[in-house]
């Protein structure tokens, strides 16, 4: 049985990448980040289960990416009670839900809401080069590669974010699907590359949204998709609201954008025919606390006089996403 390393497999699609992309510069990158995760004091007993001979036993007997629980069923000789240590110790999962084996992960967002809005926006066909950008552990990139692409990269910047997908990816093992554990600055060594890139969630944490959403045009290529989706207050025009220190108790929420904001990134960065969907208030039927996300989430984000309002006083976020083309 060849041995799986289930840090350094997340790379190997970039070495299929093609001439035109610096595959090269991301991987040495990549591999100062991973030195960085294998040395860290605080993911040192997850590293050591991760080079046990347990993982080894982890692949799949058989995977179903329709349901909204993503699955896969496991060979008898496959650790249970490892698998659930490691995902134990991955805690908070963001994204989700799945069932691997016998274990329920059952994560903070319900991501087959989310999914079951932009699906029928996508236009899908084998052999297609994507992108999803701000990832997480990766829910909608193994529902995007169901659908047999030449290539499927998911890029997010946090370390838990792809030991997760390293986890799952060691069970689904699906070919040609990766992780680059960087932002969306790393679009730059993707020059006109993806014929679909998805970023959901990901430009409310954005400084400078119209220098993210041009990046992203960028790596593009010509007749390519785009469909990038928002927390987004629900005020009329290309209103943006630049919070006075936390929104939604977020740190790191820069920009909240309308709808129509949103779109105006788009047609300023080059897209066409970009269209808005909106899809209401964020509900906590969507995102909530679990065991497996027993942090604060939306029910602790508002107001509990007001759900209309955040708990500093601000509109509650709503979803909305944009789509456009090159």
């Amino acid at each position: 049985m060849t041995r799986h390393y289930p840090l350094l497999s997340t790379l190997r699609p970039l070495l299929t990448a093609g001439p035109n992309v610096r595959a090269d510069a991301v991987i040495r990158e990549v591999q100062k980040l991973r030195r960085q995760v294998l040395r860290s004091q605080h993911w040192q007993e997850l590293r050591d289960l991760f080079r046990s001979d347990d993982m080894q036993g982890f692949a799949a007997t058989a995977v179903d990416l329709s349901c909204d629980s993503l699955k896969a069923a496991l060979s008898e000789d496959a650790n249970q009670a490892t698998l659930e240590k490691i995902a134990t110790l991955l805690v908070p999962w963001r994204v989700g839900p799945y069932q691997l084996g016998g274990l329920e992960i059952d994560a903070e967002w319900r991501s087959h809401i989310k999914w079951s809005r932009i699906a029928p926006l996508l236009s899908l066909r084998s052999g297609m080069r994507i992108a999803d950008v701000g990832c997480s552990n990766g829910y909608f990139l193994f529902k995007l590669a169901a659908h047999s692409p030449e290539l499927a990269l998911g890029f997010d910047p946090v370390d838990r974010c792809w030991l997760q997908f390293a986890l799952l990816q060691s069970i689904f093992r699906l070919p040609h699907v990766g992780f680059v554990p960087l932002g969306l600055h790393c679009l730059e060594s993707f020059p006109e590359f993806f014929d679909l890139i998805i970023c959901m969630g990901v430009m409310y944490h954005q400084r400078d949204p119209l220098a993210a959403t041009r990046q992203i045009f960028g790596a593009t290529r010509e007749d390519g998709q785009v469909i990038i989706e928002s927390l987004v207050i629900d005020r009329p025009g290309t209103d943006v609201l630049v919070p006075e220190g936390r929104y939604a108790k977020m740190r790191n929420a820069w920009v909240i954008p309308t709808p129509e904001a949103l779109a105006s990134y788009m047609t300023q960065s080059g897209f066409r025919d970009v269209t808005i969907h909106r899809f209401g208030p964020v509900t906590i039927q969507e995102q909530r606390r679990t065991t497996w996300a027993p942090y604060e989430s939306l029910s602790d984000f508002l107001d509990p006089n007001d759900c209309s309002k955040t708990v500093e006083g601000y509109p509650a976020p709503h979803s909305a996403v944009v789509v456009g083309r090159k």
